[in-house]
């Protein structure tokens, strides 16, 4: 018997123990529908309870969490009431997730195929030979030209749209009924966007699968999803059709919402430091040859980044941006020169969860800054560096789960201010958090260039922040610089086709 629902979660309450005899609840009398073969948004704000739904579904969820009430029918059984082995035989086969950040993910100790290989082993098909053409096979259907080559590259070696795919290439092996995907595009550049989009609903239409697309990228959301659920404070508070949704909302937090994610960067009038470009550079690459395991990722390249300039850098997925920036950083070997002033670069990563440390509290990490830095306990300077990166001495004795997304990205900026970096590197600073946080990290960064004078690199997909953040833009393809110049002039004149390609992207996603 096929029941009219796939999923159906009633009255479902979730939380975790604190400190004492306190407890925070994270989902709240939730309850949600879904109906076979659709696709199915979710999308509020960073922390809202959308991700801890998502682990909640697949079983997934920390050890401390407790649920105290509720049910989780799929496909006609409470998956609360079932035995953990039962359940657990559910997950990949019956439901499958692929999640935000592939980075950890992927078990970066081992290669493509053998991540993708423990899947079907684990689900019990013994012949090595069969799994591996099973693997070729939906790499080359998620749009791998070199699928062989792909299957024996360690996770660290691919771009993160490159990962991303492989991910939903494994969530696709056992052709699960219910695929959930936890912000999937929100660090993806929007060629890699539309194209991973085009990737998951395609799949969905040739495998019958009903997928669950959680993010807070509205405009994903609007050329996704069939319908869309609005949550707020562990509740669902709003449902429609995606266009009543995001075009006539009826309830008033939904149209805040869709307010704030409309933030353009252009609005904020953001002031940063003059740049003189007659000044010798803060940073020099000269003829940069960058690869590992014998592969040439980028075989020569010259940059200069100039004191208090914020330089743009943008490319498509694996054109060679984040190989390029771990170079600079000193994370990898290269051939060729690079000259910076002053300290190493500050760094602040796309994902702070991955490059703080849960164990630790945020003094613990501000004095492993100081430490780096050379400089010894100073309790003064970093209650002065936590003030300007927008927290408090209160923030001091939290752990990272206690924090959102735009708490840890500050923390992880003012690990760099520490050191007084003259040149901080960000990666994709802002794709994991919401547009009202990502739109604070922004004036952050613009107010540290222009107080401090410390010259960005800074990478995003996001062309709106480019537009408003950077003077100048550089644009790679294949391991290459294709242009350079103005960001006005290249951004309304491209010449390179890496460059019209995200334009043309844009203008698709945002349609």
């Amino acid at each position: 018997m096929k029941y009219p629902r796939l999923l159906e979660i009633k009255n479902l309450n979730m939380g975790f123990p604190g400190r004492g005899n306190s407890y925070t609840s994270v989902l709240k009398d939730l309850n949600i529908s879904v109906r076979r073969g659709e696709l199915l948004g979710i999308i509020g704000n960073s922390g809202s309870g959308k991700s801890m739904t998502a682990l909640t579904v697949a079983g997934l969820l920390p050890r401390e969490a407790t649920i105290t009430g509720g049910e989780i029918i799929f496909d006609g059984q409470d998956l609360l009431k079932m035995k953990p082995r039962d359940r657990r035989r559910l997950l990949g086969k019956e439901i499958g997730i692929v999640f935000q950040e592939p980075q950890t993910a992927l078990d970066p100790l081992m290669r493509v195929g053998k991540n993708l290989d423990e899947i079907l082993t684990s689900h019990g098909e013994t012949d090595s030979y069969t799994r591996r053409n099973k693997i070729l096979a939906m790499l080359k259907r998620v749009n791998f030209t070199n699928p062989e080559e792909i299957y024996d590259r360690f996770p660290h070696q691919l771009s993160g749209g490159q990962r991303q795919r492989i991910l939903i290439a494994g969530a696709a092996l056992l052709s699960p009924k219910l695929l959930i995907c936890d912000e999937v595009t929100s660090a993806l550049d929007t060629v890699t966007t539309v194209e991973v989009l085009d990737l998951l609903k395609s799949l969905c239409f040739e495998l019958k699968i009903t997928i669950i697309f959680i993010s807070h990228d509205l405009s994903a959301v609007e050329n996704f999803c069939d319908r869309v659920m609005v949550m707020k404070d562990g509740q669902i508070i709003d449902s429609d059709n995606t266009y009543d949704i995001l075009h006539t909302p009826k309830n008033a937090f939904t149209a805040l919402l869709l307010e704030n994610a409309k933030l353009d960067p252009r609005t904020l009038d953001l002031v940063t430091a003059d740049c003189d470009y007659s000044k010798s550079p803060v940073m020099t690459g000269r003829e940069l040859s960058i690869g590992y395991d014998g592969k040439t990722i980028i075989p020569s390249l010259d940059m200069d980044i100039f004191p208090c300039e914020i330089l743009g850098l943008i490319g498509s997925s694996g054109c060679g941006k984040t190989t390029l920036t771990k170079a600079v950083c000193g994370l990898l070997r290269y051939d060729g020169k690079i000259s910076i002033k002053g300290r190493r670069p500050g760094t602040v990563f796309q994902d702070p969860v991955s490059c703080l440390n849960p164990s630790h509290t945020v003094l613990w990490h501000m004095k492993e800054a100081l430490s780096a830095s050379g400089k010894k306990k100073d309790m003064e300077l970093i209650g002065r560096i936590l003030e300007e990166v927008g927290l408090s001495s209160e923030h001091l004795g939290r752990y990272p789960n206690e924090m959102s997304g735009g708490q840890r990205q500050r923390v992880a900026i003012g690990m760099c201010l520490i050191a007084d970096p003259e040149l901080i590197v960000a990666d994709e600073p802002f794709s994991s958090l919401d547009a009202t946080s990502a739109a604070e990290i922004l004036k952050l960064l613009a107010k540290i260039n222009r107080e401090h004078g410390t010259a960005i690199l800074l990478i995003s997909h996001n062309l709106h922040i480019i537009r408003a953040l950077c003077k100048r833009v550089i644009v790679m393809d294949n391991g290459r610089i294709v242009e350079e110049g103005m960001t006005k002039d290249i951004l309304a004149l491209p010449k390179s086709d890496a460059a019209q390609r995200l334009i043309n992207a844009e203008r698709k996603l945002h349609s």
